[in-house]
């Protein structure tokens, strides 16, 4: 199998309560299920339970491990890892129905997947979260762009903090993309810089049948993570 690489599955792929969904929950451990238990509606407690088992069959193939057997823990900002397999690194998001995963093998790694559901104020939100040649970016002709440079600056935005392992909350202005889509390169606050080991980025919108579409943007320092294409993108709960 080829890392990095990404899986997709819609929490109708697996309906709620038929015997595929009840047979997932067999390889959570007694700590998801109570974690799942604790979700206030059947809506979250189906997604929660697809997320960690898409989670286990996909890490269970490529570590060669029963999904049932893997055990988790967390470094010292809260990222979870594989006890038993520390150097496989992955990272889960969701939006509406769809739940994301990327793997690799090569370095720590984030994804965020978007699925617009209801309007925005893109320019509220950008000016006070966004970098100034963002937001200038976002008010540049032809404003029917505006949703897609929004969503493609958050997911990749989402998708580096979370391979920091750090959220958010550090700062999304940190980061300036504007001149990603032109090609001329991603500007960084000095400390988020690795020395040696570039920022790698990827970034794709797949159209839904319902007419919406999925925005996808994968980051990490994992030199394939920039590669990644069709056939990195996998569809369902296997490796």
């Amino acid at each position: 199998m080829t890392l990095p690489a990404v899986w997709l599955l819609r929490t109708d792929d697996i309906p709620q309560g038929t015997s595929a969904a009840q047979a997932l929950e067999s390889i959570l451990s007694r700590e998801e299920r109570e974690r799942q238990a604790r979700y206030a509606s059947d809506e979250l407690r189906h997604q929660f339970l697809l997320s960690r088992a898409l989670l286990r069959r996909v890490l269970g193939t490529i570590s060669n491990r029963t999904p049932e057997s893997l055990t988790f823990s967390r470094n010292d900002a809260g990222k979870p890892h594989l006890a038993s397999t520390p150097d496989l690194h992955f990272s889960l998001s969701h939006s509406g129905q769809w739940i994301g995963l990327a793997v690799s093998c090569e370095s720590d790694i984030g994804i965020d997947i978007e699925q617009p559901q209801k309007p925005r104020d893109f320019m509220r939100i950008a000016r006070h979260y966004f970098h100034p040649d963002e937001c200038a970016l976002l008010e540049s002709p032809p404003q029917e762009l505006m949703p897609v440079h929004f969503y493609r600056l958050w997911t990749m935005k989402e998708a580096f903090f979370k391979a920091r392992g750090t959220g958010i909350s550090e700062g999304l202005s940190r980061i300036n993309l504007a001149g990603f889509h032109l090609g001329r390169g991603i500007q960084f606050d000095n400390d988020l810089a690795i020395p040696g080991r570039p920022w790698q980025f990827h970034y794709g919108m797949l159209r839904l049948p319902d007419t919406t579409q999925l925005h996808l943007a994968v980051a990490g320092t994992d030199s394939g993570i920039a590669e990644i294409r069709k056939e990195n993108i996998h569809r369902g709960l296997d490796a």
